[in-house]
């Protein structure tokens, strides 16, 4: 991911065990400002992101910085760019597991177990590369009260309930975040927040097969109605600056949940398209090779990682386990001490102990 990755970018990048972002990445969804929606699968990889900032960097399409992506979990390693080539040199004499050319179906039950060790393998080797010490300067660029923010609006059972939240929340933050959405697409507003909530809980297979569904519901509508036309034709083929948007179509005149259907018109999916490139399917992403997330914090405070474990640990405690189980990573301390700003709760038997909230 070094340089831009935008759009196409990031749908060719995010589903890798491994992503590296450097100090020349800037990552962004842009399709909200053409009257499209966040596709190659980033509606499954999106709201598997904290506290539903997937969401917020889908809607409003801002731009992260490399260091932004890898501690928001868009990428796993942050390497300096002129370190990339000497990376490349030592990955591809690393030996990676054989598939089964004679039995190809053996490879969909195997693969996730026979690249274990050699992820391994790759991880300890990135890991070579990467920045050691982050820049004095850096600070992510979301506080912890506006991911707060976002994590309560987007969690919201509608787009128009989290527009409120935003709208009568009071703060800079909140005003400027519904300024952005207001200014996007009724329909790819109200198209993307549904087909994020249904990644969350589709496979990543369906959720491919549902993006390419309501990509060629799209592109069949009308002309006159269809937000797509109007924002390509805006945005990059006139080039129009001031207004920043076209007129977009009022939502009265739009039915969302046709969008998400298939239909008469919709591209014929019996034997599904993808079904041919897809060695694996999960609901979740077996790996994450990259800094800690809410979901595996959550499970060694509860004491859900396996290790049956019956006691609260300490803060310290939490940072020694990620450490000794192989994310000991550049800025883990920094990560793990906002999510537990924003989710740890000091024991009411002992504040020195952290249990876990929501």
């Amino acid at each position: 991911m070094d340089g831009i990755t935008m759009g196409g970018g990031v749908g060719l990048s995010v589903h890798a065990p491994f992503r590296i972002a450097t100090e020349k990445t800037k990552l962004a969804m842009p399709e909200m400002d053409i009257g499209f929606f966040p596709d190659v699968g980033t509606t499954f990889f999106l709201p598997r992101l904290d506290d539903k900032i997937g969401y917020y960097y889908a809607l409003t399409g801002e731009i992260l910085s490399g260091l932004d992506a890898y501690f928001a979990g868009f990428a796993t390693h942050y390497v300096p760019s002129d370190r990339i080539p000497a990376l490349i040199n030592r990955l591809s004499n690393l030996q990676p597991p054989a598939l089964n050319e004679q039995n190809p179906s053996e490879n969909e039950s195997n693969i996730l177990e026979s690249n274990r060790e050699y992820f391994s393998q790759v991880n300890h080797a990135i890991e070579e590369f990467t920045e050691t010490k982050l820049p004095n300067d850096y600070k992510y660029p979301l506080a912890l009260e506006e991911i707060q923010l976002i994590n309560q609006a987007f969690s919201s059972k509608t787009i128009d309930e989290a527009l409120t939240i935003f709208e009568k929340h009071g703060s800079d933050f909140a005003r400027k975040t519904f300024a952005k959405l207001s200014a996007k697409s009724p329909t790819s507003l109200r198209v993307a927040f549904e087909l994020l909530n249904k990644g969350a809980q589709n496979s990543i297979r369906d959720q491919f097969e549902l993006e390419l569904v309501t990509a060629s519901n799209i592109m069949n509508r009308k002309i006159e109605e269809n937000d797509f036309v109007k924002g390509v034709s805006h945005k990059l083929i006139e080039k129009i600056k001031e207004p920043a948007f076209p007129d977009w179509t009022p939502i009265e005149n739009v039915n969302i949940e046709a969008l998400l259907k298939k239909s008469i018109q919709t591209v014929k999916l019996q034997n599904p398209l993808i079904e041919q490139f897809f060695g694996v399917n999960f609901n979740n992403y077996p790996f994450n090779m990259g800094l800690p997330n809410n979901k595996q914090v959550e499970d060694y405070i509860t004491g859900n990682d396996g290790s049956g474990r019956s006691y609260l640990p300490t803060p310290s405690e939490v940072t020694k386990h990620f450490k000794a189980t192989g994310y000991d990573k550049l800025g883990l301390d920094i990560k793990l001490g906002k999510i537990l700003s924003v989710h740890g709760e000091a024991s009411k038997y002992d504040n020195k102990y952290v249990s876990w909230k929501e």
